[in-house]
C-alpha cells in the first residue's frame, strides 16, 4: 500500500513539474509574442507615414445667435380651460444623498528599485503615482524614426503597473474617457515636463489600453489623434478609412494645424473609440463645493433658491470640447444639484398641475440667469452642462434649454425634446392634456413649445421671429 502511495506521489510530482515547465514556456511564448508584436509595430512606424490635411470643425450653429432677445413686458395669464384640463403633477421622489469622498486606498509601499514617484493634483483630487524609470526617453528630433524609437523604449517599461494605477483612479472618481485622457496627459507632464513627450506617452498608454489612437507631427510639434465616438466641434480632424481622427489637446480646442504626418495602420487590438459620454454617472470630483443664490418671480410672488455646485467639476468642463448636443441633454443627475436645486424647486410645486409646474420652471430658467452669447462671453461656442449654468454669470439659449430639460426630466418625469433652429435653441414638452399655443407632433405624440430664453413667455409661446421657421429635434 505504501509503495502504491509513493509511486502515485512520484507520478504526480513528475506531472506537476511538467505542467510548470509547460506553463513557463507558454508565458515565455506570450512574452515573446508581445515583444514581436511591439517590434513589428515599431518597424512599421519607421516606414508607413503619410501626409494628411486636417479640417477644423466649425460651430454647430449655421448663423450667429441673437444678441438681443424679445421680452414679454406684461405676463399673460394661462387660459383657465387649459388649467382645468391639466392633471395634477406627481413630482419624482427626491432623496438627499450624502456626498461621500471615494475611498481610495493608497498602499504605503516602498519605491521599487528603478522606480520614481510623485504626487499631483487632478481637479482638486490628490493623485499619487509610481512609475518605471524606463519611461524616460530623449527626443532630439521629431520624425518617424524618433517616434518609432520612443515606442520601443516605452514598450520595455513596466507600463502595466502604471495602467493599473490609472484604471484604479478612473474607477474611484468615475472618470469618463476624456477625464482619463486628461489624467494620463497630466501624469506625462509630471514625468517629462514637455508637451511633445507627454503626447507620445499618452498615445502609448491609451493605445495599450485598447483605444484607437495615433500620433502625428509637423515641424516641431507632436499631436495626439483619437478616433472619437462623438462628433467634436472647433477641433481639427482628418478622415482615414472612413474613420474620423480628432486632434486632442488638454484645452479641448485645436485650431487649424494644416497638414500632419501620421501612419495609416492600427496597433493590433486597439480599436476602441474614445468617448465623451459620462458613463451614466456623475464624475466624483467634489472637493471644492460652492453656493449660488437665485431668485425669480412667478404670479407676483418672489421665490429664492440656494443651490450648490462643484468648482472642480466646472474647471474640468472648461476643457470639454463642444460635442453633440444629446451628450449634454443626457447628462446624468448631479448629487449636488439634486440635493439643492431640485429639492427646493420641488417644494414650490406642491398641488400644482403639469401646466402650472412646467410654466413655473420655465419662468425660473428664463429670469434667474442673465443672457449673453458664447461669442460675447468666451469668444467661442461653449455648451454648458447644467452645473455650468449655475456657475457662470451669463448663459445663452442652448444652456437654458439643457437646464430646463434637466429639471423637467429629473423632477417632473415628463418627456422633453430640444428644438434647434439655425441660430437658436428652444424646447418642447409632452403634456398629458392638449395645451393651447404652438405645438407639433413628434413620434405620434404632441409636444408643446416651451422656450427657456423667451423671457416671461408661457408654455405654448414661440419667439415671433421663429414662428414659421424650420427646426430639428434633439431627443
Amino acid at each position: 500500500m505504501k509503495k502504491i502511495i509513493l509511486i502515485t506521489f512520484i507520478i504526480s510530482s513528475i506531472y506537476a513539474s511538467e505542467y510548470s515547465d509547460w506553463l513557463a514556456s507558454q508565458n515565455q511564448s506570450f512574452t515573446t509574442y508581445k515583444k514581436t508584436l511591439d517590434d513589428e509595430f515599431s518597424d512599421m512606424l519607421k516606414k508607413q507615414w503619410k501626409e494628411y490635411k486636417t479640417i477644423n470643425a466649425p460651430s454647430a450653429f449655421k448663423k450667429e445667435k441673437p444678441k438681443v432677445l424679445p421680452k414679454i413686458k406684461e405676463v399673460v395669464k394661462i387660459p383657465k380651460k387649459d388649467l382645468i384640463k391639466s392633471v395634477k403633477i406627481k413630482p419624482k421622489q427626491i432623496v438627499k444623498k450624502i456626498i461621500k469622498k471615494p475611498k481610495i486606498i493608497v498602499k504605503k509601499t516602498s519605491i521599487k528599485y528603478g522606480y520614481s514617484s510623485f504626487t499631483t493634483k487632478f481637479y482638486g483630487q490628490e493623485i499619487k503615482i509610481q512609475y518605471d524609470n524606463k519611461f524616460k526617453f530623449n527626443l532630439y528630433n521629431i520624425n518617424k524614426k524618433s517616434i518609432s524609437k520612443t515606442w520601443q523604449i516605452l514598450g520595455k517599461s513596466d507600463y502595466k503597473n502604471l495602467i493599473k494605477q490609472i484604471v484604479g483612479y478612473s474607477k474611484d472618481y468615475g472618470l469618463n474617457d476624456w477625464a482619463k485622457y486628461k489624467l494620463i496627459y497630466n501624469i506625462g507632464l509630471n514625468i517629462y515636463d514637455d508637451k511633445n513627450k507627454s503626447n507620445l506617452f499618452t498615445w502609448f498608454i491609451l493605445t495599450k489600453m485598447k483605444y484607437n489612437t495615433k500620433v502625428g507631427y509637423n515641424d516641431n510639434n507632436v499631436y495626439l489623434l483619437a478616433n472619437v465616438k462623438e462628433k467634436l466641434y472647433q477641433v481639427s480632424f482628418f478622415t482615414l478609412e472612413n474613420k474620423r481622427f480628432s486632434i486632442l489637446s488638454p484645452t479641448g480646442k485645436v485650431s487649424s494645424v494644416g497638414s500632419i504626418y501620421t501612419y495609416p495602420s492600427t496597433y493590433p487590438g486597439s480599436n476602441t473609440k474614445l468617448s465623451f459620454d459620462m458613463n451614466n454617472k456623475a464624475i466624483l470630483i467634489n472637493s471644492n463645493i460652492k453656493y449660488r443664490k437665485l431668485e425669480f418671480k412667478y404670479n407676483n410672488k418672489m421665490h429664492k433658491i440656494t443651490t450648490k455646485y462643484s468648482k472642480d467639476l466646472i474647471d474640468f468642463y472648461k476643457s470639454f470640447p463642444q460635442s453633440e448636443y444629446n451628450l449634454y441633454y443626457n447628462s446624468k443627475k448631479s448629487t449636488l444639484v439634486n440635493n439643492t436645486l431640485l429639492v427646493e424647486l420641488k417644494a414650490l410645486l406642491n398641488d400644482k398641475t403639469e401646466l402650472e409646474a412646467v410654466n413655473m420652471i420655465l419662468r425660473f430658467v428664463q429670469t434667474s440667469f442673465k443672457y449673453k452669447t458664447d461669442q460675447d462671453q468666451f469668444n467661442y461656442e461653449k455648451v454648458f452642462f447644467p452645473e455650468e449654468t449655475l456657475y457662470y454669470e451669463f448663459s445663452d439659449c442652448e444652456d437654458r434649454s439643457i437646464m430646463f430639460s434637466y429639471i423637467i426630466k429629473n423632477l417632473l418625469g415628463l418627456n422633453v425634446v430640444a428644438v434647434k433652429y439655425k441660430d437658436h435653441m428652444s424646447a418642447a414638452v409632452e403634456f398629458s392634456s392638449k395645451i393651447s399655443g404652438d405645438s407639433f407632433i413628434y413620434k405620434n405624440n404632441r409636444y408643446t413649445m416651451t422656450d427657456p430664453t423667451y423671457i416671461n413667455a408661457n408654455v405654448g409661446m414661440t419667439m415671433p421671429q421663429y414662428k414659421n421657421s424650420n427646426f430639428t429635434i434633439i431627443k
